[in-house]
Protein backbone atom coordinates (compact mmCIF):
# COMPACT_ATOMS: atom_id res chain seq x y z
CA UNK A 1 0.00 0.00 0.00
CA UNK A 2 0.96 3.41 -1.00
CA UNK A 3 1.99 6.12 1.38
CA UNK A 4 -0.10 8.72 1.82
CA UNK A 5 1.87 12.05 1.02
CA UNK A 6 3.20 14.16 4.17
CA UNK A 7 0.70 17.04 5.52
CA UNK A 8 0.07 18.51 8.13
CA UNK A 9 -3.20 16.61 8.01
CA UNK A 10 -1.70 13.29 8.33
CA UNK A 11 -1.27 13.11 12.32
CA UNK A 12 -4.86 14.18 12.52
CA UNK A 13 -6.31 11.27 10.55
CA UNK A 14 -3.54 9.07 12.38
CA UNK A 15 -5.34 9.84 15.42
CA UNK A 16 -8.94 8.85 14.25
CA UNK A 17 -7.62 5.58 12.45
CA UNK A 18 -5.66 4.54 15.61
CA UNK A 19 -9.41 5.65 17.64
CA UNK A 20 -11.12 3.17 15.52
CA UNK A 21 -9.33 0.77 17.39
CA UNK A 22 -10.64 1.78 20.83
CA UNK A 23 -10.66 4.95 22.63
CA UNK A 24 -7.39 3.88 24.91
CA UNK A 25 -5.79 2.56 22.19
CA UNK A 26 -6.36 6.48 20.26
CA UNK A 27 -4.93 7.77 23.99
CA UNK A 28 -1.97 5.87 23.62
CA UNK A 29 -1.43 6.51 19.92
CA UNK A 30 -1.95 11.03 20.80
CA UNK A 31 0.63 10.41 23.78
CA UNK A 32 3.30 8.48 21.65
CA UNK A 33 3.03 11.61 18.86
CA UNK A 34 3.50 13.59 21.69
CA UNK A 35 6.40 12.12 22.80
CA UNK A 36 7.74 12.52 18.94
CA UNK A 37 6.89 15.80 18.62
CA UNK A 38 8.06 17.35 21.72
CA UNK A 39 10.41 15.05 23.50
CA UNK A 40 12.14 13.66 20.11
CA UNK A 41 11.61 16.49 18.42
CA UNK A 42 10.53 14.44 15.38
CA UNK A 43 8.52 15.35 11.97
CA UNK A 44 5.14 13.99 13.08
CA UNK A 45 3.86 14.66 9.65
CA UNK A 46 6.03 11.90 8.45
CA UNK A 47 4.25 8.69 7.52
CA UNK A 48 7.28 6.28 9.07
CA UNK A 49 7.09 8.21 12.40
CA UNK A 50 3.15 7.55 12.50
CA UNK A 51 4.07 3.99 11.75
CA UNK A 52 6.69 4.01 14.82
CA UNK A 53 4.24 5.84 16.51
CA UNK A 54 1.50 3.25 15.82
CA UNK A 55 3.74 -0.01 16.86
CA UNK A 56 4.88 1.64 20.10
CA UNK A 57 1.08 2.16 20.99
CA UNK A 58 0.52 -1.48 20.80
CA UNK A 59 -1.82 -0.84 17.64
CA UNK A 60 -2.80 -3.68 14.94
CA UNK A 61 -0.38 -1.69 12.08
CA UNK A 62 -2.32 -3.91 9.70
CA UNK A 63 -5.53 -2.13 10.67
CA UNK A 64 -4.13 0.74 11.38
CA UNK A 65 -2.63 1.33 7.68
CA UNK A 66 -5.85 0.44 6.17
CA UNK A 67 -7.81 3.07 8.15
CA UNK A 68 -4.81 5.66 7.42
CA UNK A 69 -5.99 4.82 3.78
CA UNK A 70 -9.75 4.79 4.02
CA UNK A 71 -11.67 7.43 3.81
CA UNK A 72 -13.59 7.14 7.30
CA UNK A 73 -10.55 7.99 9.44
CA UNK A 74 -10.48 11.02 6.67
CA UNK A 75 -14.26 11.69 7.13
CA UNK A 76 -14.00 11.46 10.78
CA UNK A 77 -11.24 14.09 11.09
CA UNK A 78 -13.20 16.64 8.65
CA UNK A 79 -16.21 16.41 10.87
CA UNK A 80 -14.28 17.03 13.67
CA UNK A 81 -13.33 20.45 11.94
CA UNK A 82 -16.92 21.38 10.88
CA UNK A 83 -18.01 20.67 14.09
CA UNK A 84 -15.16 23.06 15.48
CA UNK A 85 -16.35 25.71 12.73
CA UNK A 86 -19.77 25.52 14.11
CA UNK A 87 -18.55 26.48 17.64
CA UNK A 88 -16.34 28.86 16.46
CA UNK A 89 -13.61 27.51 17.83
CA UNK A 90 -10.63 29.74 16.68
CA UNK A 91 -7.78 28.78 19.16
CA UNK A 92 -6.41 26.59 21.55
CA UNK A 93 -6.72 25.30 23.43
CA UNK A 94 -10.77 25.57 23.59
CA UNK A 95 -13.25 23.12 25.75
CA UNK A 96 -16.55 23.45 25.57
CA UNK A 97 -18.44 21.76 28.54
CA UNK A 98 -21.87 19.71 27.94
CA UNK A 99 -24.23 18.70 30.39
CA UNK A 100 -26.70 15.82 30.12
CA UNK A 101 -29.92 17.89 29.07
CA UNK A 102 -29.18 17.56 25.45
CA UNK A 103 -31.71 21.00 25.43
CA UNK A 104 -28.96 23.51 27.07
CA UNK A 105 -26.06 24.87 25.23
CA UNK A 106 -22.62 23.71 25.93
CA UNK A 107 -20.17 26.48 27.28
CA UNK A 108 -17.30 27.26 25.34
CA UNK A 109 -13.81 28.81 26.87
CA UNK A 110 -11.06 29.83 24.87
CA UNK A 111 -7.44 30.05 26.09
CA UNK A 112 -6.03 28.19 28.84
CA UNK A 113 -7.33 28.88 32.34
CA UNK A 114 -6.49 27.82 35.85
CA UNK A 115 -7.68 24.37 36.92
CA UNK A 116 -10.12 26.02 39.45
CA UNK A 117 -12.14 27.55 36.38
CA UNK A 118 -12.72 24.43 35.09
CA UNK A 119 -14.21 22.90 38.11
CA UNK A 120 -16.36 26.14 38.50
CA UNK A 121 -18.32 25.42 35.49
CA UNK A 122 -18.60 22.09 35.71
CA UNK A 123 -20.14 22.57 39.80
CA UNK A 124 -22.45 24.87 38.13
CA UNK A 125 -23.25 22.66 35.45
CA UNK A 126 -23.82 19.86 37.47
CA UNK A 127 -25.46 22.15 40.28
CA UNK A 128 -23.95 20.22 42.68
CA UNK A 129 -19.63 19.68 43.48
CA UNK A 130 -18.76 16.16 42.47
CA UNK A 131 -16.50 13.96 44.46
CA UNK A 132 -12.95 14.66 43.42
CA UNK A 133 -10.92 11.34 42.30
CA UNK A 134 -8.09 10.68 44.41
CA UNK A 135 -5.01 11.24 42.65
CA UNK A 136 -2.40 8.21 42.13
CA UNK A 137 0.85 8.88 43.58
CA UNK A 138 3.48 10.21 41.09
CA UNK A 139 5.29 6.89 40.29
CA UNK A 140 1.41 5.48 39.14
CA UNK A 141 1.13 8.52 37.10
CA UNK A 142 4.20 7.77 35.14
CA UNK A 143 3.59 4.47 34.98
CA UNK A 144 0.26 5.05 33.26
CA UNK A 145 1.21 7.81 30.66
CA UNK A 146 5.11 6.78 30.42
CA UNK A 147 6.34 10.17 30.20
CA UNK A 148 5.59 13.62 31.51
CA UNK A 149 7.35 17.16 31.65
CA UNK A 150 8.10 18.64 34.83
CA UNK A 151 5.57 21.20 34.41
CA UNK A 152 3.14 18.33 33.73
CA UNK A 153 3.55 16.63 37.32
CA UNK A 154 3.95 20.07 39.40
CA UNK A 155 0.16 20.75 37.49
CA UNK A 156 -1.27 17.45 38.09
CA UNK A 157 -0.10 17.69 42.07
CA UNK A 158 -0.57 21.18 42.74
CA UNK A 159 3.04 21.91 43.22
CA UNK A 160 5.45 24.19 42.29
CA UNK A 161 8.25 23.24 39.75
CA UNK A 162 10.96 22.50 42.30
CA UNK A 163 8.56 20.29 44.65
CA UNK A 164 7.73 18.32 41.47
CA UNK A 165 11.26 18.02 40.35
CA UNK A 166 12.51 17.11 44.15
CA UNK A 167 9.68 14.17 43.57
CA UNK A 168 11.09 12.84 40.41
CA UNK A 169 14.42 13.14 41.47
CA UNK A 170 14.14 11.02 43.66
CA UNK A 171 12.50 8.46 41.94
CA UNK A 172 15.18 8.70 39.56
CA UNK A 173 17.80 7.86 42.15
CA UNK A 174 15.84 4.86 42.54
CA UNK A 175 16.15 4.18 38.74
CA UNK A 176 12.68 4.19 38.59
CA UNK A 177 12.83 7.39 35.36
CA UNK A 178 15.09 8.29 33.74
CA UNK A 179 15.40 12.39 33.02
CA UNK A 180 15.37 13.72 29.15
CA UNK A 181 16.45 17.18 28.52
CA UNK A 182 14.71 18.72 25.50
CA UNK A 183 14.77 22.23 23.99
CA UNK A 184 11.23 22.68 25.11
CA UNK A 185 11.47 21.46 29.04
CA UNK A 186 12.62 18.48 31.17
CA UNK A 187 10.85 15.02 30.60
CA UNK A 188 10.72 12.31 33.05
CA UNK A 189 10.15 8.49 31.30
CA UNK A 190 9.08 5.73 33.54
CA UNK A 191 11.70 2.39 33.00
CA UNK A 192 10.01 -0.69 32.64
Amino acid sequence: MKNPVESPFLASVAVKAAEMQGKKAGSRFLRSIQEQLFVEQKNISDYDVLLQCAEKSRLDLDEFTHDMHSATASKAFQCDVKIASEMEVHSTPTLVFFNENIEDEGIKVDGLYPYDIYSQIVEQMLETKPSKKELPSVEEFLIRFKIAATVEVAEVYDLSLKEAEKILKKLMFNKKVEKIEASNGTFWRYIF
